[in-house]
């Protein structure tokens, strides 16, 4: 089948969930489909990126970014202005017009009204993804409250709603995400595909590494603000306490461009902050524990599945492991609060019999279900059934 992708930023390089999502599942569904992606350049990306990403494409055309007009900035939100590219929209609109696509996949929320209405006349079915329920997580999230940042949220709140108008079928990353929309906009034809990880790069070492019983690390991108206000809040509320049982705990802090008041933790003793690194697996390999202690959900948790192909042992929110389908005490430990998460970290490190058994469970539990391959087949069904070609 031929698909139209339509993505607001070139996934390219692999320096974010959202973009290794996006990639891999475009990398995995070619026995099922051929993508045709039209993106959107960010100033950091050049036609080397484009070069990279094109062998994984049926067709790839990329389109430069243009600043947003008074108007747009007063009725759309900062994530579509950042976004905005006019010649996108004009090209696609031509090629909609022009060529015959089964199926156009739009993956991200703000791009859900670069297609004309479906009033306009004959247009192929359309499957809107989210990477996360942005309305939900704009709600959420603290530093976004201000009277500037609820306007945002009302404007993301109408786009959903529009998109909701425009589109029935929408595709999510877990099941608690998928119901929250289906509440919120019951015709909806829902479906999810979680994220997953590439097997042949996250399997743990063998003969497995002995792993250092008091080191704690988190993985993920530091400039973003979920990931921020987790650690910061665990460095100062929760590893004092863990600290106070067992001095010996050092944490590790993984992941690219941590804004100041991350490098700032460095400063608690037994942080270390190292940004961005070629290769996380050496921090899953020897940690005693993977903690992961967000308050806020939403997005594509790829690094808990990754950890866990690792078989590093995680401790986590119920919010930071939402939608995997994980038993608390069966392939990880869950604990909310301050108290419950430092004992629950201390029981990782305690017993690490126990926890190497979660560990080989989850690991077990990911082999089976969420490796690329398995989850592009389920897009690829998504698809299939959307286009009536199934």
């Amino acid at each position: 089948m031929e698909v139209l992708f339509l993505c607001p930023w070139l996934p390219w390089p692999l320096n974010s969930g959202g973009k290794l999502r996006t990639f891999n599942l475009i990398r995995a569904v070619t026995p099922w489909a051929r993508v045709h992606l039209r993106a959107v350049l960010e100033p950091d990306q050049g036609q080397a990126d484009v070069d990279a990403l094109a062998p994984y494409c049926a067709s790839l055309k990329a389109y430069p970014r243009e600043a947003a007009g008074p108007l747009m900035r007063l009725t759309h939100s900062k994530m579509e202005r950042w976004f905005h590219s006019p010649a996108l929209i004009r090209a696609v609109r031509t090629e909609l017009h022009d060529t015959e696509f089964d199926l156009v996949h739009i993956d991200e929320l703000l791009h859900a009204r670069i297609l004309p209405p479906p009033s306009s006349g004959r247009r192929p079915p359309v499957v809107q993804h989210h990477h996360k329920l942005d309305l939900d997580f704009a709600q959420s999230n603290p530093e976004l409250n201000g009277l500037e940042g609820r306007f945002d949220a009302w404007k993301i709140g109408r786009l959903e709603r529009e998109s909701a108008e425009r589109h029935e079928h929408h595709l999510l990353c877990s099941e608690d995400d998928a119901a929250i929309l289906g509440a919120r906009y019951p015709g909806l034809d829902c479906s999810v595909v979680p994220s997953g990880y590439d097997p042949d790069y996250f399997q743990p070492p063998t003969p497995p590494p002995a792993r250092d019983p008091g080191a704690l690390c988190f993985v993920g991108s530091m400039d973003y603000l979920p990931n921020v206000g987790a650690m910061t809040h665990f460095v100062e509320r929760v590893l004092p306490e863990v600290r106070a049982a067992r001095p010996d705990v050092t944490l590790a802090i993984v992941g690219r461009n941590p804004t100041a008041s991350v490098r700032r933790l460095a400063e608690h003793p037994g942080v270390e902050v190292t940004g961005a690194v070629d290769d996380v697996r050496p921090w899953l390999s020897r940690s005693a524990a993977m903690v992961v202690p967000l308050t806020i959900g939403g997005g594509t948790r790829l690094k808990i599945v990754e950890a866990m192909a690792m078989e590093c042992p995680v401790v986590s929110t119920t919010v930071g492991a939402e939608g995997l389908g994980m038993q608390d005490g069966r392939e990880l430990l869950l604990a909310d609060g301050d108290a419950a998460f430092a004992q629950a970290t201390l029981a990782a490190l305690e017993d690490p019999a126990a926890a190497h058994e979660r560990a080989t469970t989850a690991a077990a539990y990911v082999r089976r279900n969420l490796t690329w391959s398995r989850l592009a087949e389920r897009l690829a069904r998504v698809w299939r059934e959307v286009s009536g070609l199934g």
